[in-house]
């Protein structure tokens, strides 16, 4: 019999995943991966997939529920003489274990009340169930399950344990346990030695869990209120459809489980989509899990790598690879015999344009929290708006991978027009080399292309598709992309029309035009959540919490999603638990609680006795030693730069382009990150030997001390509110002050005067000299963070490859604002830099600007050369207003 999808709980151990009835029946999960084939598949087929149960004997009520803040579920058996508790998950392994440790199926029992006896079921059908397996006896209370070159063990931990019969692959087990007796039940994925003890280790995973769903970081961290329980929720299971070899997360945990039940509607989606990414960052940056966040890029970073452009698909296996040949396996009935029952995905060779626009606005989403983009992968970037501009006049198959395209999608083309913006921010934003204006202007004609055939004046909406008049629920992320205000009358009336088309009993369908496909399907789960960050957006808070709360409804008794949900049945459809659902109600809370006073604060304006202290200028030490502060080494300068950089990501907040350096300054890893930086005070500079080593830590250290000194003197727009603040503030390094003016003019630049002052600053008898660079490197002056709008971005600097990061500097410092060409009056427009510290970079302007020739782009560097001779130069003004690399890096 099959149960209701909602009926089931999640386990995993961040390879693959479990799902467990309420009943304590395991009826789905795949080994070792979790796009492995099944090995219990009940919910495909309940009479030849499999199952593992584990349940009273008798007539008996349960009750399911996680143990709070974790992965592990707790499902509470009663009868009418005793009570018991069933404690299933899946051991997570450790940083540091062992390689090769087992995976594992842990079942922990427990009889709190009376004696029960309960009945153990084995049915292991491997591969998808077109195998049944042999099942014999291993040693005392251990049984092997062979297939193939591959072996099952089955451990009890229990004295009072019997076998009940091994017949046609089932094994069947009685247990007999009296309060307050316990059994251990482990399934793993491979075979045990002979007397080796199986520990129960319970206590280290609810540690585990917990620990890692309160690593937040940022300042949603203490807003989300009433919000939290379902938020850490959507988190977890965030985290067990991550496959934590790569960083990839897989869609779903199932296969085939049907949109409409009955129908053909099934689709496997253990896997990864490109097009999850930016909405998956956007969550797990907002509520502030930045190592899953990483973790990620560096999937998309290695596929990107990988793949290259042209040849980039839409989704990918969770192990990097591409090919997802789809099939049917006719000899499996289906949930509730939905059939095909498919395998592998075919729309992984659809076109579908919109990807661009994922890939670059996840480009950008990494940019503002991080601070930089991997100049190595800019030619990918940059092919991608390429690639932009030569589809998105074609047809395509759409973000909803109709299976009757293709068609010219509005949201596709929407998303060439959102790679285009994307890419021309970030060419600019970094200096990158990139056409620009031809970006420029081809993003124009998308965007005019769009609101001349995508919009219908009758409807006062946007519509699915060019020539049509039907709606499209991924209309709601056109002024989420930012094509449009959200004020604009066109996306109001586009929301109003999709809430009033496409609305049925409080959930949204997609759309309602043909797909291809037979059948019908529910709501769709995340289109409730995107309206209600269009309703939040809109200025309608209310109206936005309503419809959240109504889309709870949708998930089961342990707060897990489904993709749809049946509106008239009351029950989930769809692969379970779906991520993007997930994904969807964390940022569709972002958006709720973007609206909120405290996270809507005024600038808190200075005291009278903060203004004082700006005004006078005494020296600041702002790394102060304490007793608990770690050793110090080559690498503090390093560790430093990235545990601020995580700091300034985790509490960036999109919604004002800013980061909340007052609510970093009240964190607790705000107060680790001052505890290593007084751990410089023990730092020996002595031990930095080369100038590669020395240049990498000295300019770290400038950086961190700059921002660190926004952040201690609450700056609002601009240093020069600090009297001498490139002086005064500093960090206390082997025992000896160092101010920035100290590092960058005697340490950086060899003890050469200020460019403002005639004096050194280090007389001849100043112990820092003994610090100073053996030879001056001029790039130094584009890898400074001075807090001002004319500046470099911030970057971490790393002594084995220093010298690409400076040219890396150099090339965005000049391309980005150090220098304009006015080819009309023959001029060139140089940043005061150049004037300031021209002495750093020639003895005259010819020199200077030959100087700069290597970071600039062949056209511009020809140009230059041909009319050096007769150039004027002139000095761009310099903005020193707090920039935009320390607000949005």
């Amino acid at each position: 019999m099959y149960r209701s999808i909602a009926d089931y709980g999640v386990i995993g151990d961040l390879h693959t995943v479990a799902l467990v009835s309420k009943e304590g029946s395991i009826d789905y999960c795949s080994l070792p991966r979790l796009d492995s084939p099944t090995l219990f598949a009940a919910l495909l087929d309940d009479e030849k997939g499999g199952f593992f149960s584990l349940q009273p004997s008798g007539p008996f009520s349960s009750h399911q529920e996680y143990i709070a803040n974790t992965n592990i579920l707790s499902c509470r058996f009663t009868t009418d003489t005793a009570e018991a508790l069933l404690y299933d998950f899946m051991p997570v392994q450790q940083p540091g274990a062992l390689r090769g440790t087992q995976q594992r199926i842990h079942r922990c029992l427990r009889v709190v009340r009376g004696d029960m006896a309960f009945t153990l079921t084995l049915m292991a059908r491997p591969d998808f169930a077109r195998v049944v397996p042999e099942i014999t006896p291993a040693g005392e209370n251990r049984y092997a399950i062979r297939y193939g070159r591959k072996t099952l063990t089955l451990s009890t931990g229990c004295s009072s344990c019997s076998l009940i019969g091994i017949a046609s692959g089932t094994l069947t087990l009685e247990l007999r346990l009296a309060a307050p007796g316990e059994a251990h039940i482990d399934l793993l994925f491979g075979s045990v030695k002979s007397g080796e003890a199986l520990p129960c280790p319970f206590e280290e995973n609810v540690l585990f869990w917990q620990e890692w769903v309160n690593r937040c970081l940022g300042e949603r961290c203490a807003y989300l209120g009433e919000f939290m329980p379902m938020v850490n929720r959507s988190l977890l299971a965030l985290k067990l459809l991550t496959f934590q070899p790569t960083g990839a997360i897989a869609a779903a945990a199932t296969t085939s489980l049907p949109e409409t039940l009955g129908g053909e509607r099934n689709w496997d989606y253990r896997f990864s989509w490109l097009r999850d990414s930016s909405f998956t960052l956007k969550a797990l940056f907002t509520v502030g899990h930045i190592n899953e966040a990483d973790a990620y890029l560096r999937w998309l970073h290695l596929t990107y790598r990988k793949y290259g452009s042209r040849n980039l698909q839409i989704m990918y296996t969770l192990q990097g690879k591409a090919r997802l040949r789809e099939k049917k396996l006719g000899h499996l009935k289906g949930y509730r015999n939905s059939q095909p029952v498919r395998i592998g995905n075919d729309a992984h060779r659809q076109n579908q344009w919109d990807i661009y626009g994922e890939v670059m606005e996840s480009a950008l989403r990494l940019s503002d929290y991080a601070g930089k983009i991997d100049e190595e992968l800019w030619p990918f970037f940059s092919n991608i708006c390429e690639l932009a501009i030569e589809n998105w006049q074609k047809p395509d198959d759409g973000i909803w991978e109709v299976r009757n395209g293709p068609h010219h999608f509005v949201y596709s083309k929407v998303m060439c027009w959102v790679a285009l913006d994307r890419g021309i921010t970030i060419a600019r934003r970094f200096g990158f080399d990139a056409p620009v204006e031809r970006w420029q202007q081809e993003r124009d004609r998308i965007r005019n292309d769009i609101l001349e055939k995508g919009y219908n004046p009758a409807l006062n909406s946007f519509v699915q598709k060019y020539g049509s008049t039907d709606l499209d629920a991924s209309l709601l992320l056109l002024p989420l992309a930012g094509f449009l205000p959200v004020d604009d009358k066109r996306v109001q009336g586009t929301i109003e029309a999709c809430r009033n088309g496409l609305m049925e009993n409080g959930f949204l369908l997609r759309y309602r035009s043909e797909d291809g496909l037979k059948g019908e399907e529910g709501g769709f789960v995340l289109c409730n959540f995107w309206l209600v960050e269009s309703l939040a957006l809109s200025g309608k808070s209310d109206e936005a919490r309503e419809l959240l709360r109504r889309t709870l409804t949708a998930s089961n008794h342990l707060g897990l999603f489904s993709e749809e949900f049946d509106t008239e049945k009351l029950e989930m459809l769809g692969n379970f638990p779906q991520a993007f659902s997930h994904i969807g109600y964390i940022n569709a809370v972002s958006a709720i609680l973007g609206k909120q006073p405290e996270l809507q604060r005024a600038v808190t304006m200075p005291s009278w006795g903060e203004r004082l202290r700006n005004l006078i200028p005494i020296q600041v030490t702002l790394n102060k030693r304490a007793e608990s502060d770690p050793e110090s080494g080559i690498e503090t300068g390093a560790r430093l730069k990235q545990a601020l950089g995580r700091l300034q990501g985790a509490f960036f907040n999109a919604e004002r382009g800013m980061i909340n350096y007052e609510a970093l300054k009240q964190s607790g890893e705000f107060l680790n990150y001052l505890r290593l930086a007084g751990s410089l005070n023990s730092f020996k500079p002595e031990t930095l030997k080369s100038d590669a080593e020395k240049k990498a830590f000295w300019i770290n250290i400038y950086n961190i001390l700059i921002i660190h000194g926004v952040i201690e003197f609450n700056i609002q727009s601009s240093v020069l509110e600090i009297v001498n603040f490139f002086g005064r503030i500093g960090y206390t390094i082997g025992g000896i002050f160092f101010s920035p003016d100290d590092i960058e003019h005697g340490i950086l630049r060899i003890n050469r005067p200020h460019p403002f002052f005639p004096n050194k600053p280090f007389l001849e008898s100043d112990p820092r000299k003994a610090f100073m660079l053996e030879q001056f490197d001029p790039r130094i002056h584009f890898a400074l963070v001075c807090a001002a709008s004319s500046c470099p971005p911030v970057e971490f600097y790393d002594a084995a490859i220093i010298d690409r990061q400076l040219d890396m500097a150099a090339r965005s410092f000049i391309n980005r604002q150090g220098m304009e060409i006015d080819r009309e009056l023959n001029t060139l427009r140089l940043s005061p830099v150049f004037d300031w510290y021209s002495g750093d970079f020639g003895r005259t302007r010819r020199e200077i600007i030959l100087s700069l020739l290597p970071w600039v782009g062949e056209e511009k560097k020809g140009w230059i050369e041909e009319h050096l001779s007769s150039l004027h130069v002139r000095y761009l003004p310099y903005n020193w207003n707090l920039n935009s690399s320390l607000q949005q890096h």
